[in-house]
């Protein structure tokens, strides 16, 4: 079996935690390595760190499964891991039927996302060691709840690609089944496996109940990257006499229009297929105005070297969002991207606020993503969302 010998710095992450052995903390390895091989690792005085996929050609050098010398990495241990993961989630949080199930180093599963959307489990794999192990995986799944009848594994994306993987959507075991439906608090979605990551964006999941509260009948809500609607529909349901949900996506907007007439919302919805900028400019020049702004945009910030360029596009998206808040309005915004974090997301939305000559007041503590995303306190990694809910105000 390959070795891995790291630098302090890396060898005092992994003692505190950390799931990840980073390229730049490799100090030399020993062995022969394969891509998707199990290596141990050591610190410089031969003291044993862990076990896990290996991967030379990634800036991930090594993701760790166990920090245990005596564990071995094998079905037994996906199928315990996965068993225990799912138990969290049910025992402890309280998820029923539509909830992460799996979220990679989190849950000592590295490479590895399981969303459960009723009797469909939709798979995401992002290490080619995992990749090696999916079948098994799939089986361990259906083992831990009986009531799923399908295993769609979802593997599309960055991840994939820098991984030297190929790209794969299909049913990997159980029945030929693709599309469902979950209920949210007073919300019912649609969820396809055709869309987006693994079929629907669960990490929102408390912000779009929390949404209602600030949503009642008479007011106009936008909704920008809608995506299949999860915030539009919930402020719809809460009593809102127009909501506007704008989206690029021609196949998301159509998505949102099932999802408004499940709930019996259709009459009080409008739909724009555009870019947000370009949308969010035009509403602008036409002096419209909303009781309530929700800005949930993709990762602009894919890669720490695009931090500048990200927190740019954040801060024309709030800008412009905060123009479109009327006076006493409530603008909620969000960001996805793992290498924002809070303090910057909140520095640029000050920075926006000032340039918009806005006031603002901060109506619920800091949000992030929802508990079965669990973060994992010794590893930055697994903490990504953030959410502000924000009372709008012109500066007197």
């Amino acid at each position: 079996m390959a070795k891995v010998i790291v630098d302090a710095q890396a060898a005092r992450a992994i003692g505190k935690g950390a799931m990840i052995v980073f390229k730049k903390g490799v100090v030399r390895t020993e062995g022969e390595i394969r891509p998707g091989d199990i290596a141990e690792v050591y610190t410089r005085g031969g003291k044993f760190l862990g076990r896990g996929f290996i991967n030379p050609n990634s800036n991930i050098m090594v993701r760790l499964i166990t920090q245990d010398e005596h564990t071995e990495v094998n079905k037994e241990l996906f199928r315990e891991r996965i068993m225990r993961a799912n138990e969290y989630r049910k025992k402890v949080l309280g998820y029923d039927k539509a909830y992460r199930m799996v979220y990679g180093e989190a849950d000592y599963l590295p490479g590895l996302i399981v969303d459960r959307f009723n009797e469909i489990a939709s798979v995401q794999i992002s290490s080619i060691g995992m990749e090696r192990f999916k079948l098994d995986v799939a089986e361990a799944i259906m083992e831990a709840e009986p009531e799923i009848e399908t295993v769609f594994e979802k593997n599309t994306g960055r991840s994939r690609r820098r991984e030297g993987l190929p790209e794969i959507e299909r049913v990997l075991l159980g029945k030929e089944k693709y599309r469902t439906i979950i209920e949210e608090g007073k919300a019912k979605f649609i969820v396809d496996m055709r869309g987006q990551k693994t079929g629907f964006f669960l990490d929102q999941r408390e912000n779009r109940i929390a949404l209602e509260k600030y949503v009642k009948p008479g007011m106009r809500v936008l909704d920008v990257f809608t995506y299949t609607g999860g915030f539009a529909i919930h402020a719809a349901v809460a009593g809102a006499d127009e909501v506007v949900a704008v989206d690029k996506s021609p196949w998301a907007i159509n998505m949102v229009k099932e999802n408004a007439k499940l709930n019996g919302v259709d009459d009080r919805m409008k739909y724009v297929v555009g870019s947000a900028f370009q949308v969010m400019e035009d509403m602008i020049k036409r002096g419209e105005k909303f009781d309530v702004v929700i800005l949930d945009p993709p990762a602009f910030v894919q890669h720490e070297k695009d931090l500048k360029r990200g927190l740019r596009a954040y801060f024309n998206v709030n800008y412009a969002g905060m123009q479109l808040v009327k006076e006493g309005g409530v603008l909620v915004t969000a960001s996805c991207s793992q290498h924002v974090d809070m303090q910057a997301f909140k520095d640029m939305v000050i920075a926006a606020a000032a340039k918009a000559g806005k006031f603002l007041r901060l109506l619920e503590p800091y949000r992030t993503q929802a508990p079965d995303h669990p973060i994992l306190m010794a590893s930055k990694d697994t903490e990504y969302l953030k959410a502000l809910f924000l009372y709008v105000e012109d500066i007197k």
